[in-house]
């Protein structure tokens, strides 16, 4: 019996509390202390309430450098708080590390921008396209927009570093085979 084919594609799926930052800084980590050539976006400095401002940016795994993502939009303000205009420089970023042909291409976020057709929904097809094992963050909340994306190709990984070291095993082993 042929085994289900692993797909090159994941969502790590979290709720709120869930620590989904901190599980993929680790994998990240420990991944690159085994050889990976891993390059990307990771979000830091969020707790993930909805829209909420705090002291959020994403950093650029090849070259450190960090970007706050959030605008003061006022005390009185209730809409998103997500800039655009800096997911725009992300999404530069993030074609950037594309274009290195990393082993692993990592996405810190699939959020409300995306949802909406916009942030980095391009960029994500592209490394798809690209043939490209890429890795996402998913808040739940977002869930049904991001499987109208995906349609069925991604594998939905908890938000634990085990978890995501996993999935990245079975893609090298699938990568190694066909080779």
């Amino acid at each position: 019996m042929k085994a289900e084919p692993v797909s090159r594609l994941a969502a790590i799926v979290f709720d709120p509390n869930e620590p989904a930052d901190v599980a993929l800084a680790a994998f990240v980590d420990e991944a690159r202390r085994a050889g990976g050539r891993i390059a990307g976006l990771v979000q830091e400095g969020s707790d993930d309430e909805p829209c909420a401002l705090h002291d959020v940016r994403i950093r650029d795994l090849a070259t450190g450098q960090t970007l706050p993502i959030m605008q003061n939009l006022g005390a009185e303000a209730t809409g998103c708080r997500v800039d655009p205009a800096a997911i725009a420089v992300a999404a530069r970023m993030l074609d950037r590390a594309r274009e290195t042909a990393p082993d692993l291409l990592v996405v810190n976020r699939f959020g409300r921008l995306e949802s909406e057709g916009g942030g980095m929904l391009a960029e994500i097809g592209q490394a798809f396209a690209d043939g490209l094992a890429t890795l996402i963050c998913v808040p739940r909340r977002y869930v049904s927009n991001w499987d109208g994306f995906a349609a069925g190709l991604d594998a939905k990984l908890p938000p634990s570093a085990e978890a995501i070291a996993s999935w990245w095993a079975s893609v090298a082993e699938a990568r190694s085979e066909a080779a």
